[in-house]
C-alpha cells in the first residue's frame, strides 16, 4: 500500500478490494455474533428445561423441606446468570485465550528457541490456574455453608412475621439473629 502512488491508492480496484475486506469482516462478525447468541439462547433453554424436569421428577419430600421461594430464586438466579453474566465472561475468556496464545506464538515465530522457555511457563500457568480454581470453589462452598443458616432464619422470620409481632417476640428473634 505504501509503495503505491496516490492514483493507484485511490483507484476503484484498490478501494473495491478494501471494501470487500471491510464487508467480509462485517459479515463474519455478524454471523459469529448470531451463532454465539443463538448458542447461548439454546443453552439457557436447555438448562431451564432440565431444571423444570428435575423439579417435576423430585419426590414430594423435597417440597416439604424446600420452600417454593428458594426453588424460584434458584431458577431465576441460574437463568439470569446464563443470560446476563456468562455471555460477557465467555467473550472475555475467549479474548484472553487468544491474547495468551498470540503472546506465546509471536515470539516463538521470531525465535524458535523460545519454545523451550514457553512450554514450561505455559505448564506452570496451567498448574497454578487449576490450583486457584479448586481453592476458589472451596472458599465459595464454605461461604455458602456459613451463610445458609442466616438466610434460612431470615426467610422463616419473614414468613412468620405476623405471629412474631402478635406474640411480641421481636427481641427474642433479633437476639437469635445477631448471636
Amino acid at each position: 500500500m505504501s509503495e503505491m502512488d496516490r492514483e493507484e491508492q485511490q483507484s476503484s480496484k484498490t478501494l473495491g478490494i478494501y471494501g470487500c475486506f471491510v464487508g467480509s469482516n462485517f459479515l463474519a462478525n455478524l454471523i459469529a455474533s448470531f451463532l454465539f447468541y443463538s448458542t447461548l439462547l439454546k443453552a439457557s433453554e436447555t438448562l431451564h428445561n432440565k431444571m423444570v424436569w428435575s423439579v417435576i421428577k423430585a419426590p414430594v419430600l423435597y417440597f416439604d423441606k424446600t420452600p417454593v421461594g428458594r426453588i424460584l430464586n434458584r431458577f431465576s438466579k441460574d437463568i439470569g446468570n446464563m443470560d446476563d453474566v456468562l455471555p460477557p465472561q465467555f467473550l472475555l475468556a475467549v479474548e484472553v485465550c487468544l491474547f495468551s496464545i498470540s503472546t506465546v506464538i509471536l515470539p516463538v515465530a521470531a525465535n524458535v528457541w523460545l519454545i523451550f522457555v514457553a512450554i514450561p511457563l505455559v505448564l506452570i500457568g496451567i498448574y497454578y490456574g487449576r490450583y486457584y480454581l479448586k481453592s476458589s470453589r472451596e472458599i465459595k462452598r464454605l461461604e455458602a455453608i456459613t451463610c445458609s443458616p442466616v438466610y434460612s432464619h431470615i426467610s422463616e422470620t419473614v414468613a412468620g412475621l405476623e405471629i412474631i409481632r402478635s406474640s411480641q417476640m421481636e427481641q427474642s428473634f433479633l437476639k437469635r439473629l445477631f448471636k
